[in-house]
C-alpha cells in the first residue's frame, strides 16, 4: 500500500516574491524556487517539517489550464510558542490584523487571525501550558 512522504499545502498568489518574503521574515527559510533566476512561478518555504508552497495564480491559469484565484480561498494555521512577538513580526512584515492576539475561553490556547499582504488568511496560535 502506498504511504504519505510529506504534506504541503500551495497557496496561489499574484506576487509570488512578496509572499514569500512575508513568510520567511516570519522565520520559515526558502527551500524551494523555480526557476532559479527572474519571476518565480513557486517558491517553497518551511517550518517544523511543514511545506507551504507559494504559487503564481498566472501560471496556474495560464499554464496548466486550471482556475487559480489567490486570496482567503484557506487559512494556514502556525502553532507557535509566543503569538504576540510573532503578530508584531507579522504586522512588521506587511499583514493585516483581523483580531488581536487573545486567550480561549478555557485559557489553554492564545490566538489570533492576520491576513499576509497577498491576503491569504494566517491564524497563529499557542498552547498555555
Amino acid at each position: 500500500m502506498a504511504s504519505f512522504e510529506a504534506v504541503q499545502v500551495n497557496l496561489w498568489c499574484d506576487d509570488v516574491e512578496r509572499c514569500a518574503t512575508f513568510f520567511r521574515s516570519l522565520g520559515m527559510p526558502e527551500k524551494f524556487r523555480y526557476p532559479p533566476d527572474g519571476e518565480p512561478h513557486q517558491i517553497e518555504v518551511e517550518a517544523a517539517g511543514f511545506r507551504i508552497g507559494l504559487s503564481s495564480a498566472r501560471v496556474g491559469n495560464d499554464l496548466f489550464g486550471i482556475a487559480t484565484t489567490p486570496g482567503e480561498n484557506t487559512e494556514v494555521v502556525l502553532w507557535c510558542s509566543d503569538v504576540d512577538t510573532l503578530h508584531q513580526t507579522a504586522l512588521a512584515a506587511g499583514a493585516e490584523p483581523l483580531t488581536s492576539p487573545t486567550d480561549s475561553p478555557d485559557g489553554h490556547l492564545r490566538y489570533t487571525w492576520l491576513h499576509t499582504p497577498e491576503g491569504h488568511r494566517v491564524k497563529l496560535v499557542q498552547e498555555r501550558r
